[in-house]
C-alpha cells in the first residue's frame, strides 16, 4: 500500500506503535525500513521531504490486521 501525500508523520508513527507486528517502508530501490526502529523512523522522516521516494515507497505490514490500524494514512492500490 502507498502512503497518502499529506499525512501527519508524527501521528502515523504513533499508530505504527499500536500495530501487533512490524511495519516496513520499502523503496523502489529495495531499501527496507522497519518503522518500529527509532533509527529507521529518523530515516523515514528524512525521506518524507523527498517526494520521489515518498510517493513510490510502499508500506508493508507483517500482520495483515495492522493495515486497519493504519488505514487513515494508506491508499489502496
Amino acid at each position: 500500500m502507498y502512503l497518502k501525500r499529506d499525512i501527519d508523520i508524527k501521528n502515523f508513527l504513533l499508530q505504527v506503535t499500536k500495530c501487533a507486528e512490524d511495519v516496513f517502508f520499502e523503496t523502489t530501490e529495495g531499501d527496507v525500513l522497519n518503522l518500529s526502529s527509532t533509527l529507521s523512523q529518523y530515516v523515514f522522516c528524512s525521506i518524507s521531504i523527498q517526494p520521489e521516494y515518498w510517493v513510490t515507497g510502499t508500506i508493508r505490514c507483517a500482520n495483515a490486521s495492522d493495515y486497519k490500524i493504519l488505514s487513515d494514512y494508506l491508499l489502496e492500490v
